[in-house]
């Protein structure tokens, strides 16, 4: 039960700090260390992390971190491609689903090593000069979150830092609210697959208190060393989840 809850607090912090992150580790977690099967992993991870989002969210607005307008164009697209790619994941089998799981994984830890956050600052309107962008990316991310469970952060951050130019900073609290939006609406497709019994409660509260406290202190976090270090760790457990849906 303490290590469940070690285990949501990491996952909390992350997607407080990153914006993202936090169904790439809930899920594995879930799966390998609480034994839920590849589906009710999927389901139960969008319904906590959507949650610890939407906490985590709150106190990057209170910081003036979120620009709304930006995070609701995405969620709308977001959402409708969340239920589309969980009526999808139900067709999949259990070991394909984590092996796509894995790969995005992979890839997720290539962009972050990658990425390099510009530093012009944007209004509001002048991040709607890319609305197609926008709208097509939150498209994208949505379908993944359905599919797969993924949250999407790794996806809306780079979008927003490098082709709406908007901080890093800003572009973690437009994020957090756009994951918000696609796991809730995920979750839903999920329905009867959920699985919220007792063994999981520690690892929700762990999560749903870490996210909006770590999101209070990512203004002081030196983003681009937790990035790093975030992107070697995903590359690790990426290929150890392959070799077992490979191997065993």
């Amino acid at each position: 039960m303490f290590g469940s809850a070690i285990s949501g607090f990491a996952t909390g912090s992350l997607l407080g700090l990153l914006g993202g992150g936090g169904s790439i580790i809930a899920v594995p977690i879930l799966v390998y260390v609480l034994g839920l099967d590849a589906k009710a992993a999927i389901g139960t991870s969008l319904v906590i992390v959507g949650l610890a989002s939407l906490l985590a969210a709150w106190s990057h607005y209170r910081n003036q971190s979120l620009i709304v307008s930006t995070a609701l164009t995405f969620g709308a697209t977001g959402g409708l491609g969340s239920f589309a790619g969980a009526k999808l994941a139900q067709l999949i089998p259990d070991a394909v689903q984590l092996a796509l799981f894995a790969i995005v994984m992979a890839l997720v830890a290539f962009l972050m090593l990658r990425a390099a956050p510009p530093t012009i600052d944007l209004t509001e309107d002048d991040a709607k000069i890319a609305l197609p962008v926008v709208l097509v990316s939150g498209l994208g991310a949505g379908m993944l979150t359905g599919l797969i469970g993924v949250g999407g952060g790794f996806i809306i951050v780079p979008v927003l830092t490098i082709l709406l130019r908007i901080p890093i900073r800003k572009a973690i609290g437009t994020s957090l609210l756009v994951v918000g939006i696609n796991s809730i609406v995920g979750a839903f497709s999920y329905g009867s697959l959920l699985s919220l019994n007792f063994s999981i409660w520690p690892f929700a509260v762990g999560t749903l208190v870490a996210a909006p406290i770590a999101g209070q202190l990512a203004r002081y976090v030196p983003q681009e060393k937790l990035k790093f270090s975030f992107a070697i760790s995903l590359l690790i457990l990426s290929a150890w989840m392959l070799s077992k849906q490979l191997f065993y």
